[in-house]
């Protein structure tokens, strides 16, 4: 029992990662067993019907239809940009050629408003996602920069940048060293004038901070695939 509030997805993955998979009940012993284990609280439990699937099989509850959700299995979806209210319409897979938008990557970036110093942050992002964003290269570079041209939250925001303050490198948390240079006018900051944090700027920039200001924060999230 993980008593730890997450939509379905999230908890999917969570237990995926930290155990085999959401509970499955095959029988009334089990589901007794189920019910026992839950102290009468409400959880969530490995069943899953929805008529719709994204293309990927990636885990996601996101079904903002135009009207009605479609019946017609054989239909595909689409965005009308030029709508007022942009919402997911259906059409005939075979029927009018559209525009494409494609995807890469294997993590969703979450941009979160609340403001936290950098430890909350990391600690928030852990608990809720999958940790604070990190930036592999040129290309997360341009995704990060994208993703916060739509958002209507301002900057700086706390990423999983940090430096060490014995040896003064700059490391992710996911323990790599930072390789790229991203930093504001392309010099990385020095012990021992620098602070030890690292955030991103509006301009897109990297740059220190002091670790204890209250800022806004990108964490990450894997997506999770219904088959694993």
């Amino acid at each position: 029992m993980i008593e730890r509030e997450k939509n379905w997805c999230q908890a999917l993955q969570y237990c995926r990662n930290d155990n085999t998979d959401l509970v499955s009940i095959a029988n009334e012993t089990q589901n007794e067993a189920v019910i026992e284990m839950g102290r009468n609280k409400s959880f969530w439990i490995g069943l899953m019907h929805d008529e719709w699937e994204w293309v990927d099989k990636s885990c996601s509850s996101f079904r903002k239809w135009t009207e009605k959700q479609p019946k017609d299995m054989a239909e595909c979806t689409f965005y009308d940009g030029y709508s007022v209210n942009i919402t997911l319409s259906s059409s005939e897979c075979n029927g009018q050629t559209r525009n494409s938008l494609c995807s890469q990557g294997k993590v969703r970036i979450k941009v979160i408003k609340q403001r936290l110093n950098w430890e909350e942050a990391y600690d928030y992002c852990k608990a809720h996602h999958t940790g604070l964003l990190w930036i592999q290269d040129s290309k997360d570079e341009k995704a990060v920069q994208q993703w916060l041209n739509h958002t209507d939250v301002t900057g700086p925001f706390w990423i999983g940048l940090r430096q060490s303050q014995v040896f003064g490198f700059w490391i992710w948390t996911s323990d790599r060293i930072v390789t790229n240079n991203n930093w504001e006018n392309g010099t990385q900051p020095e012990l021992p004038l620098s602070n030890h944090c690292g955030v991103i700027k509006n301009n897109f920039k990297w740059s220190d901070e002091n670790c204890l200001f209250q800022l806004p924060f990108l964490c990450e999230e894997e997506i999770v695939y219904m088959n694993k």
